[in-house]
């Protein structure tokens, strides 16, 4: 009975750790190749949920910590919070744009009332920037600097993420 508890516990911290370290975004049926440190940020026009155009362009000269997201991601309910708290730390220095990928903007806006998200969300409906970013896991952060060259990349959720982000965010700004 005993070797029984331990296998069932087993297979539920695996199947826990697969789930809380990235979640999977519908594939696309371009292929996608992962967005590289040192290159040229790809640009994008996404609306927010006011329904006003975003450019990456309007934030030259900042940091830009792109976040891409969905509702429905545990790792991504568990950073965004992390991510908000690091846009108060660099109010002036970083901004934080929270992309939703591929959920209907109803569904968001629902989520980011019920969560007090207070970050600008960009609906990414088509999934259009997330492909251009080669993000097939989310959660997935990009981190850009002020001159629009990609700095940083992380895919999937890690407790040394924030702390890895502050120190660039320090090193950019």
């Amino acid at each position: 009975m005993k070797k029984r508890q331990i296998l069932v516990a087993s297979i539920l911290l695996t199947i826990l750790a697969i789930i809380l370290s990235s979640c999977v975004r519908p594939p696309s049926s371009e292929s996608e190749s992962a967005i590289q440190v040192g290159s040229p940020a790809p640009k994008f026009t996404l609306q927010d949920l006011s329904g006003q155009k975003v450019t990456l362009d309007q934030y030259r000269g900042k940091v830009v910590l792109l976040d891409f997201w969905a509702t429905y991601c545990g790792p991504c309910r568990i950073s965004m919070p992390m991510f908000e708290d690091l846009q108060k730390e660099y109010p002036t220095a970083m901004v934080l744009l929270a992309i939703n990928v591929q959920e209907p903007a109803e569904m968001v806006r629902d989520y980011v009332r019920e969560q007090n998200v207070s970050s600008r969300v960009l609906l990414d409906e088509q999934g259009t920037a997330a492909q251009a970013y080669g993000t097939e896991s989310i959660p997935t952060e990009v981190l850009i600097d002020k001159n629009g060259i990609v700095r940083h990349v992380q895919v999937g959720f890690s407790k040394q993420v924030i702390s890895q982000l502050r120190a660039q965010i320090e090193s950019l700004k």
